[in-house]
């Protein structure tokens, strides 16, 4: 597990200095983006994340596209990527699909149109392969490839689902208004984020849909060899997931209201029974010459 400890201490260093960093940073952030200084705070340290990322490969000997999940096989990695993004698509589809029958999402009168529609989904196919790139090679790519090697896949696999789960609870909290941005309250707001963890009864559902899209998209990088099918997959769930808020509200008074988490109001226990259910799908239908 040496490979899985640095890559969670690299990312609690990165986070640590963003905030120390922050008090200095945050005029340009706000000038230049409007950030507030949780969000500023989470994305540089992001930033940090990315740039300082080679330097950790390098310590760790991560460095063929092997290991990393960039190889190509005979059909290049434009199939398998297309391939993810169907599957990814049909996946919260259905979720989504199901959701407005039970009547928990709902469209507004006149809220869909050709134009909405495909407005919606281009900016979320472009925001969901920008995030799936720079999430898969983290996750799938460099971690997974360096835990392959001395763990099993279902152990890794696992692991990185959870680590991925609880990277999307720590976010910062909001600074306290009239709080002046110190390093103190920086890292108050680090603290913040990782105080959530505490309230995990109150995010169990969305938490247990995004640790099972975990272990989805690193069965998918072992059955494949690369990461182009996660990174699609992970654009078509977020493509579906801003179609779903740019163009549905949600009916909080619904009897099934519990299907859905508070966390983005369509992950929860109904969208972690569709992707377990694709985990079984795609492991029947695949075949895996893997080290277990």
């Amino acid at each position: 597990m040496r490979v899985f400890t640095a890559f969670v201490l690299y990312l609690v260093a990165c986070m640590t200095a963003s905030a120390l960093l922050l008090p200095w940073l945050q005029p340009l952030f706000h000038a230049a983006f409007g950030a507030t200084p949780d969000r500023a705070l989470y994305r540089f340290g992001m930033l940090l994340m990315l740039l300082g990322l080679p330097l950790l490969m390098r310590a760790l000997d991560l460095r063929d596209r092997q290991t990393l999940g960039l190889a190509t096989g005979p059909e290049g990695w434009r199939r398998p990527l297309g391939q993810g993004l169907l599957w990814g698509l049909s996946m919260l589809g259905a979720v989504l699909g199901l959701l407005m029958v039970i009547g928990v999402r709902y469209l507004p009168p006149g809220a869909l149109s050709a134009g909405s529609l495909f407005s919606a989904a281009l900016a979320g196919l472009g925001s969901g392969l920008a995030v799936g790139l720079i999430e898969e090679f983290f996750f799938r790519g460099a971690l997974q490839g360096g835990m392959r090697r001395s763990q099993g896949l279902w152990p890794t696999a696992l692991a990185i689902g959870l680590f991925y789960a609880v990277v999307h609870f720590i976010r910062p909290t909001p600074l306290p208004p009239d709080t002046p941005l110190t390093i103190t309250s920086a890292l108050g707001m680090l603290g913040g984020g990782l105080a959530n963890l505490e309230q995990f009864a109150e995010y169990a559902d969305s938490f247990a849909t995004l640790v099972i899209a975990g272990v989805f998209l690193s069965l998918t990088r072992e059955r494949t060899g690369a990461i182009w099918f996660a990174i699609g997959a992970h654009a078509g769930w977020v493509m579906v997931i801003r179609i779903a808020k740019r163009l549905t509200n949600t009916d909080h008074q619904s009897p099934w209201i519990s299907l859905i988490g508070d966390y983005d109001n369509i992950t929860g226990w109904l969208a972690s029974g569709v992707l377990l259910g694709s985990v079984l799908l795609y492991a029947r239908r695949t075949h895996t010459t893997s080290r277990t």
